[in-house]
């Protein structure tokens, strides 16, 4: 009506009828004399609003949706969008942008990014009223939402200052761990910095985590090097001829920002509007005006049925309908679904919004046979660096899903996948798979715990796909975040989290109240904002009692509603809600014994005040292990922000590594989230490479080290948004199991690492004797670096894999002379033990550029500025007490919240033997100055000889184990400068020794030996297992991989290390004196230095072959792919990165941490899980007893 009334009515016509009215314009007020001033003040605005001038709507967008529903709230085209009503010719009409060919259509264009800086005002406000530019002078009237506007240009939806402030710090590229930089622009397009009015307080910067201030992201040009690897250092021409912050001696990180596309497009920016998941515009609009991104009505509600295309479903003539890039309709809408907020909650992959859905990244190689083409795609640069803008991974150059047609019915290949199912939405390009529920071993399981078979046809009805319950109960984003968390609340936050205002117990109330429905979390106001008083926009009450009963109703769907359980209900009996389970946990006490009432929060064992209730309730969680940021130099890029200016031929891909959803792990969260425990999952471990405009790599896959020092692989705190009922952690997923089955879990839920997802990168260094050693190129050059002859190179690439697959031999190695008995690589350095000839350090920094002729050299630099060797009477083994890069001497800024670095960090252990242990000082090779490294012995212990015949050290925590003559030694090193033995292990012919959690492994003149080292003092011996001939141990997670001579690898299950399993021996390696396990994409992998026949690949794990794929631990099958025939006998092999490894068996972190004050347990907070009174504890996942 209100339209066509409009369309036929001239302005002059309406104004005499609006004068007839008992409502007078000019007054803008009722008056007296209406009968009904409600009612005529609805007709006015419908009728006349006669201040403003009209779009002719009869020959131009006949039948347009109002964008407000309630006809109380309408607004005419001008005052919202600008332009001129006066005329019907569209040229004249509409605002003309300066970039034509980029707004060529009415649809939102495809990545406009920056570009929408470029525009006027006037036009920024003429094709999106709510961008925040302009939003003051639309959405944000004085008499509209003046507030709220003010309050999202503030809110790190806007600025994002979070993942560049982490981006930074973990990278080493700033010195603060508070962000600094943010993105905000003026009325104009210009970069502004925002400033908090009044400045928050110290208190508040620390346990509020509000910021002072914000400034813009600064141009790389102006950057120094926060990572200084050698490339970087000064001297000979590398960079620059000149200092840091010259030429190209900058920072990456800075660089990468602003090219490359992680978690942006922001809410300055519109979607990119390329493809299902980032359709949508910006500011206001991005959230309150929907987009079709998700045909999933439990993602998108009712508005499911518009597909996922982004097409229009408008009455508006003008719009196509098959065009994408467009809103469902011309209406604001405050029923926002979930699919609204995906588009930006995307990064990483394996964050919020995915995981609430049972969804995470794919993995490259999970039900891929249909996933990359027959034969390899060849792409021009042109092509290829405009994919790269639409999916920033390099390896969909290699996919399928590069082709936007092809990732739009992706879906299609569901019916035939035999792992996982595709998501509908493929945000950045990307594609997500479900999860769902398995045991430790990978068995898939239904909702009632009985394994489904995997050849099921039906096997993905019957698993538990593991959603958030509260998605399976039709719930919303926005039905958990009200109005502060969509909007903000005006002050600058520099943690996502501390943002939230809205808590668990807010809802569901705790053991000793209901619910208050008052808000109470981070962000929450003094008081909490009261539930009770929010309406749906239906007109009902969003929280209600019924019958006793509250219940809460759905912002997105009409009389949609569910009920609200309460935590008191499920810990009492004869609740229909009671939970014994439920009540077990809350109630337990710290004896591990008293449960069943409410008691004293001093005597609960898990109590609200030290735990995230998200600690036990969540059902699984993602960990994301390594990140390649791969930059190559002759590729122009626009900048991504700021003025979106063509500066630089860098641009840096981003592809992530090994993806798992089988990990639970627990540290402290930050100090703004109280420090509690919570989940900590690995996000954001990043591997670096360089390619020059020579095609030279100046550096490859080198870690990087956070701006004080730890390494810069990286764990975070999390709420996963993976909450279940019944699919929870039970007791043993905390503690010691009574059937001791679970000490590689432990090992991994307390952060120190399994040993199973370890980095070996594209060379693997295998030591060969008196033949020195070879770097060999065991893994493709591009992305995806896939192992040669695996499964993953068969798909990504075929044609190599079909020319390797005649001989399976692999060709490429580099190679340094020398007498080389033990190797270990951490960063661009070799750590070699030579016998006789001591030790020394090779540089391998240029390892994989082929500028240099000899890649690995023993002198980078004169000896006036180095020494990379010592001398020492018979080096038989060399370790580092970390693969991580840990640098010690760095420099601590108390608001940074870090723990010191352990000083036995900063030496090299060797075991000579003839002299015992050797301590060497190598911390200077981290500090970027080439001009310090002048290697020598800091300590030499051998009291009265124990360390006699030394042949092998490891360090776990604050300990050395020697093995020796006597047998395996325990050599206290918490102060590194005067060790002190404690405790021996008497062994024969003791030899290579593994460490996990509270078991020792050890080699020996008989076999395998298990030894309990609860107490490292007082070492108990547990199990014996007969193997003969038995080299080299490694163990990850529940095996142990024997390296066994002649009889091949040994494979031995030690899920309970006090009864290992007999061994299972793989014969394709018939001289095996070594072994290394580590992982690529979705795929294990053990490689064998298998004396004369040389190194060995075998392929333990693959999707093609490995049915319970997803478990903690399936069942290694090995496979060989891959021979390499060394210049001598391989008789040692380098360790891979530690990725999943935070810290150490005594408690000394390794890895940043990303949030403030946030941190791994200390040991004492360990023990707390597994010790009462000193002696072991242990649980089961029934009570203890009866409740009391």
């Amino acid at each position: 009506m209100q339209t066509l009334l409009y369309s036929s009515l001239r302005y002059s016509a309406a104004l005499r009828l609006c004068e007839k009215l008992p409502f007078s314009p000019k007054a803008a007020k009722p008056q007296s004399n209406a009968k009904n001033n409600t009612q005529a003040a609805i007709l006015f605005l419908l009728l006349c609003a006669p201040a403003f001038p009209q779009c002719d709507s009869a020959k131009c967008h006949v039948g347009i949706e109002p964008m407000h529903a309630s006809p109380a709230a309408q607004s005419d085209c001008v005052t919202c969008h600008g332009g001129r009503a006066d005329t019907t010719d569209k040229l004249q009409a509409h605002v003309t942008p300066r970039n034509r060919k980029l707004w060529n259509s009415a649809a939102n264009p495809i990545r406009s990014y920056a570009e929408l800086n470029q525009e006027s005002p006037e036009f920024v406000r003429f094709v999106n009223p709510g961008d925040l530019r302009i939003a003051d002078q639309t959405c944000g009237k004085s008499k509209c939402h003046s507030e709220i506007v003010g309050k999202v240009r503030t809110s790190m939806m806007s600025h994002g200052a979070f993942l560049w402030g982490a981006a930074f710090y973990n990278n080493g590229g700033f010195p603060l761990k508070r962000p600094v930089f943010g993105e905000s622009y003026s009325h104009t397009g210009a970069s502004q910095k925002l400033t908090a009015i009044p400045p928050p307080t110290p208190a508040e910067i620390k346990l509020k985590s509000w910021l002072p201030e914000l400034w813009p992201l600064p141009q790389f040009e102006a950057t120094q090097p926060g990572n200084t690897l050698r490339v970087f250092e000064r001297g000979d021409d590398r960079l620059s001829n000149r200092g840091f912050g010259t030429l190209t001696r900058t920072d990456p990180v800075f660089q990468g920002l602003q090219r490359t596309r992680l978690l942006d497009p922001l809410l300055y920016f519109m979607g990119t509007n390329d493809q299902p998941g980032d359709y949508r515009s910006s500011g206001c609009t991005a959230c309150h005006v929907i987009y079709a991104n998700d045909r999933d009505p439990a993602h998108s509600g009712h508005y499911a049925a518009s597909g996922h295309l982004g097409y229009s479903f408008t009455k508006d003539p003008t719009i196509p309908k098959d065009q994408e890039g467009h809103p469902i309709q011309h209406r604001l809408a405050r029923t926002i679904p979930s699919s609204q907020c995906v588009v930006c909650h995307i990064h990483p992959g394996t964050s919020y919004a995915f995981q609430y859905y049972g969804y995470m990244w794919w993995d490259n190689e999970t039900d891929g046979d249909r996933m990359y083409p027959a034969k390899s795609k060849i792409w021009k640069p042109a092509a290829a660096a405009v994919s790269l803008l639409r999916n920033p991974e390099a390896a969909s150059l290699k996919g399928n899903w590069s082709d936007p047609k092809f990732l739009r019915s992706i879906t299609g290949l569901n019916k035939d996948n035999k792992q996982t199912q595709f998501a509908d939405f493929n945000g950045h390009g990307w594609i997500y798979r479900a999860v769902y529920k398995h045991d430790r071993k990978g068995n898939w399981l239904d909702k009632d715990d009985n394994k489904v078979d995997f050849n099921d046809p039906k096997k993905f009805d019957k698993a538990v796909h593991l959603a958030d319950i509260h998605l399976d109960k039709g719930m919303h984003c926005i039905d958990c975040h009200f109005e502060q968390d969509s909007h903000g609340d005006g002050h600058l936050y520099g943690e996502p989290r501390a943002a939230v205002e809205i808590d668990c117990i807010d809802c569901h109330g705790s053991i000793r109240a209901r619910a208050t429905l008052k808000t109470s979390n981070s962000a929450a106001a003094k008081g909490g904002h009261d539930l009770a008083t929010l309406r749906t926009p239906f007109g009902t009450r969003r929280f209600e009692y019924v019958a006793g009963k509250l219940v809460q109703r759905s912002m997105v769907e009409e009389n949609v509603e569910w009920p609200v359980s309460q935590v008191l209900d499920s810990i009492t009996p004869g609740s229909s809600n009671y939970n014994e389970k439920a009540r077990l946990a809350k109630t337990i006490q710290n004896d591990g014994v008293t449960w069943g009432g409410a008691a004293g929060a001093g005597k609960l064992a898990h109590t609200d005040e030290r735990m995230s209730c998200y600690t036990c309730h969540t059902s699984w969680m993602t960990s994301c292990f390594g990140c390649h940021l791969s930059m190559k130099s002759n590729a122009i890029r626009t900048n991504l922000h700021n003025e979106g200016d063509e500066v630089t031929k860098n641009y840096t891909s981003y592809n992530f590594q090994v993806l798992r959803d089988d990990i639970f792990m627990l540290g402290l969260d930050s100090t703004a989230k109280n420090n509690k425990i919570t989940p900590v999952r690995s996000s954001s471990a990043v591997v670096v490479s360089s390619q020059n405009a020579n095609r030279e790599w100046i550096y490859h896959q080198e870690q990087t080290i956070s701006s004080e020092g730890y390494s810069g692989q990286a764990f975070n705190p999390h709420y996963p948004h993976t909450v279940r009922t019944k699919e929870t952690k039970t007791c043993t997923d905390c503690h010691v199991s009574r059937d001791n089955d679970n000490n590689a879990w432990m090992a991994q839920l307390l952060l120190q690492g399994t040993n199973f997802v370890n980095f070996l990168g594209r060379y693997v260094y295998v030591g060969e004797g008196r033949h020195g050693f070879e770097a060999v190129a065991v893994t493709e050059h591009d992305e995806p670096q896939a192992v040669i002859g695996s499964y993953l190179q068969k798909l990504a690439f075929p044609e190599n894999f079909a020319l390797f697959e005649k001989k399976r031999e692999l060709t490429e190695a580099y190679e340094h002379p020398g007498n080389v008995l033990s190797l270990q690589q951490r960063g661009e350095y070799l750590y070699v033990a030579k016998g006789k000839d001591g030790v020394e350090i090779y540089d391998i920094a240029n390892v994989d550029n082929k500028a240099f002729a000899e890649r690995i050299v023993s002198a980078p630099v004169s000896p006036i500025g180095q020494k990379l060797y010592v001398k020492t009477r018979n080096a038989r083994w060399i370790a580092s007490p970390t693969t991580l890069g840990v640098d010690p001497a760095r420099k601590r800024n108390p608001e940074n919240e870090e723990q010191p670095i352990h000083p036995l960090y900063a030496f090299l252990y060797v075991a000579d033997a003839q002299e015992g242990l050797i301590l060497i000082n190598a911390a200077t090779l981290l500090d970027g100055d080439p001009r310090n490294n002048f290697l020598k012995r800091a300590v030499t212990f051998n009291p009265e000889g124990i360390l006699n015949g030394a042949n092998f050290v490891m360090t776990a925590g604050n300990y050395a184990y020697v093995s020796c003559d006597r047998g395996v030694v325990v050599v206290n090193i918490d102060n590194p400068m005067r060790p002190a033995v404690i405790s021996v292990i008497p062994l024969k012919g003791a030899g290579h020794t593994a460490l996990q959690f509270r078991y020792l492994f050890a080699l020996d003149a008989e076999g395998l030996k298990v030894i309990d080292i609860t107490d490292v003092t007082k070492p108990i011996a547990k199990a014996a297992l007969p193997l003969t001939g038995a080299r080299d141990l490694y163990v990850a997670r529940t095996y142990a991989y024997v390296a066994a001579g002649a009889r091949g690898l040994a494979i031995i299950d030690v899920e309970k290390p006090e009864q290992p399993g007999t061994p299972k021996f793989c014969t394709l390696v018939t001289d095996a004196q070594a072994v290394r396990i580590g992982m690529t994409n979705a795929s294990t992998f053990a490689y064998v230095a298998d004396g004369r026949n040389g190194l060995r690949l075998l392929q333990l794990m693959s999707p093609a072959r490995t049915e319970g794929l997803w478990g903690f631990s399936p069942e290694p099958k090995p496979e060989l792919i891959a021979t390499y025939k060394t210049r001598g006998e391989a008789i040692a092999l380098s360790k891979g990165l530690d990725r999943d490894r935070a810290v150490d068996e005594s408690g000394n972190q390794l890895t940043v941490f990303g949030r403030r004050g946030a941190r791994p347990f200390h040991l004492d907070e360990m023990q707390k899980l597994y010790l009462r009174n000193g002696q072991l504890y242990t649980v089961t996942n029934t009570p203890p007893g009866r409740p009391q």
